[in-house]
């Protein structure tokens, strides 16, 4: 698609801002709505006073609005809701958070029809009259996407505060009523296909991620031959498994132990960033994609010798945080007690390695997440069916082809998520700050 520009230009007196067109005003955001009004946590809720608290988890980022999956309700009085209720229009701005400084100032519209009011990390802000509610959330997305907030970012004890006040006054320039109308309205249309293209994006690699777990799962317990004679393993996740596979509990192929961690674990004198072993963190597997590349952290020589060393290559499994995912190292690695491991493993690691990843082992335990609980006892009891040696390494081969497929279209997926969304950011940059000139356009 491409737009034309406007007639004439004028330069905006703001350097990121560079040229706007003629005919638009230049001013401080402030003039354009009441203040911010902080939002309030009140109390645990007792039946008489309840009303929804908006939170930052709440926040939609993607389509700058509120998501109704999960409302917190608090009990706050009728004169401290009174001030605070939200009414259809109104932007909620993020002004505190615990993360990067790029999640603080994020704004989105409020456009529902039940009472609620905003928790004390966000603030509302109530477009005056004269100004369009959408073509202000969507100038508010071009400073965040642009950091304009950044300057007006404090952080206190690791959180992040934006001085609203200081926000407010960065200068913009704007159209009239009747055009940011238009913008808008232009903008919806867009953004909205974008959306939708993203969406069907997302359900591919859903279906995809499910086409892979279901390729590992079949592979790990029927094998690659549909004419196979089958037995009942005696196990309910396993099912039926060729007949030359043996199944046998995961404690009879190697011991299972857990790693440790030097105490306290935030002493200095147990890390070195020259270390030779990296310090392994749940966040660090979490991260990852199966193999242990890099982490934040390496111990020192007495750190790593009051944990549990791993070579480059080992097989181990969390069983805290993101429990049950599997990891093999990419370096020599330390792991401490959030994690076990397979110091004689009698078999190629990559078979446990598939299993653990199919994570359908994991099914007579508990649901997987928090509810899932692992320990050595635990995984050494879970019981596998085993192929011979050179099944096995057939199978082994056909998922390395396979996972390596459905991979790449992922990535392809992932890939073209990204270009969308930076086409999005893209066009909203464009039309809130006239270099694009939308009052002619006419939706498909």
């Amino acid at each position: 698609m491409s737009f034309p520009r406007y007639e004439k230009y004028k330069d905006s007196g703001v350097e990121w801002l560079g040229e706007v067109p003629a005919h638009w005003t230049e001013h401080a955001i402030k003039r354009c709505v009441n203040g911010c009004v902080n939002g309030i946590w009140g109390d645990e809720p007792d039946g008489e006073n309840d009303i929804i608290v908006l939170r930052v988890a709440d926040f939609d980022r993607t389509k700058l609005c509120i998501s109704d999956e999960k409302l917190t309700y608090r009990a706050i009085s009728e004169k401290d809701s009174q001030p605070r209720l939200l009414k259809v229009g109104d932007l909620l701005m993020e002004k505190s958070g615990g993360g990067e400084k790029t999640l603080v100032g994020c704004v989105v519209l409020f456009d529902k029809d039940y009472s609620a009011v905003t928790s004390n990390f966000l603030a509302k802000m109530t477009p005056k009259e004269n100004w369009d509610s959408k073509f202000l959330l969507y100038v508010f997305s071009h400073l965040y996407a642009g950091r304009v907030n950044f300057p007006s970012i404090k952080q206190t004890t690791g959180i992040q505060n934006i001085d609203s006040q200081s926000y407010l006054m960065e200068q913009f320039t704007f159209p009239t009523l009747p055009e940011q109308r238009t913008i808008a309205a232009f903008l919806d249309h867009e953004t909205g296909k974008i959306d939708a293209l993203v969406a069907e994006q997302e359900k591919l690699i859903g279906l995809l991620k499910e086409k892979r777990q279901a390729v590992i799962s079949h592979a790990v317990t029927k094998g690659l031959d549909p004419n196979a004679r089958m037995k009942d393993s005696g196990v309910e996740w396993l099912g039926e498994v060729p007949e030359g596979w043996k199944v046998v509990s995961i404690k009879f192929l190697s011991p299972v132990q857990r790693g440790a961690s030097p105490r306290p674990i935030d002493d200095p004198k147990y890390f070195d960033d020259d270390g030779e072993y990296a310090w392994v963190r749940i966040a660090d597997v979490t991260a990852s994609n199966g193999l242990l590349t890099d982490t934040t952290q390496r111990l020192s020589e007495l750190g790593s010798s009051l944990s549990v060393k791993l070579d480059k290559g080992s097989l181990f499994l969390s069983i805290a945080g993101s429990v049950g995912k599997p990891c093999i190292t990419g370096m020599k690695a330390c792991i401490h007690d959030g994690f076990v491991y397979f110091p004689r493993l009698e078999i190629d690691q990559q078979w446990l390695y598939r299993i653990f990843e199919a994570s359908i082992c994991y099914g007579g335990l508990g649901k997987m997440g928090t509810q899932l609980n692992l320990n050595t006892d635990t995984v050494g009891s879970i019981r596998i069916a085993v192929p011979p040696p050179q099944e096995l390494d057939a199978i082994l081969v056909f998922l390395d082809c396979e996972t390596t497929k459905i991979d790449a279209l992922i990535e392809e997926a992932q890939h073209a998520i990204e270009l969308m969304k930076e086409r999005r950011t893209a066009m909203i940059s464009a039309a809130v700050t006239g270099k694009i000139d939308v009052r002619g356009y006419c939706p498909a």
